[in-house]
């Protein structure tokens, strides 16, 4: 083995090891059942405040991914680069130095914004008020964006959070299910009639900007197909 290599396998080594190490000194592992969980319990325990601006449905109509009623990634760029702009502009009337820090988004039995989107939620922190996230959902059935706040120590993460890097954020959500989707996640859905699909944008410390994609069957199964995909180069990796 050459030098190079043997000090890379070292560097994997010891990086695993600490990252193990922060894992287990916080507490048990998130994952994204947790983070939806966390994240539903306390928009329900919240007064939702309306917002004037209107999201428009994604048109669907001609461009989707193998049936799955996803949209092809390419036909959404505009679309959402906007949904994004607005839910800055709508987080920041209510805390001006708000930073984004996480994106949740959840389907039920479809990957379809008209039919399977239950929630997708930008989630932004403050310097300047740190005791509390801000989340703001986005629609994309033509209702109003709902903005909400919940304490940080409702969000129970196993690491810490820093701000989205948008020179890293180059996928959409919609390029990394179609990226699953190629790695298994169109068998685990033709295999499960009822199933969630959740994926997340975040960088926790230490590690790269990723989508942690988690498909779920609600079938009484318990089969659970995992992976990530880097936000930046695409690399997917099962979980």
């Amino acid at each position: 083995m050459g030098r190079s290599k043997a000090i890379l396998l070292l560097v994997g080594i010891f990086t695993t090891i600490s990252l193990v190490g922060i894992s287990c000194s916080r507490g048990p592992k998130a994952d994204n059942t947790a983070v939806d969980n966390t994240i539903t319990n306390t928009a329900i325990d919240n007064t939702a405040i309306n917002n004037t601006a209107v999201i428009n449905p994604t048109d669907q109509t001609t461009t989707t991914v193998s049936g799955s009623g996803l949209p092809d990634p390419s036909s959404i760029k505009t679309s959402l680069a906007a949904e994004t702009t607005n839910a800055e502009s709508a987080v920041k009337t209510l805390q001006p130095d708000a930073i984004l820090q996480l994106v949740s988004i959840k389907f039920i039995n479809s990957l379809s914004d008209q039919t399977g989107l239950a929630t997708n939620y930008y989630i932004y922190a403050s310097a300047s008020n740190p005791n509390f996230y801000y989340l703001v959902n986005m629609p994309r059935n033509g209702e109003r964006l709902k903005r909400f706040l919940m304490p940080v120590e409702d969000l129970d993460l196993p690491f810490d959070l820093l701000p989205i890097p948008a020179k890293y954020w180059k996928l959409s959500y919609a390029d990394a299910l179609k990226a699953a989707e190629q790695r298994g996640g169109s068998d685990f859905r033709a295999k499960h009639k009822t199933f969630e699909v959740s994926a997340i944008l975040a960088i926790p410390a230490g590690q790269y900007l990723s989508w942690f994609v988690t498909y779920r069957a609600t079938d009484g199964t318990g089969d659970v197909l995992k992976a990530s995909v880097d936000a930046n180069s695409g690399a997917v990796s099962l979980i």
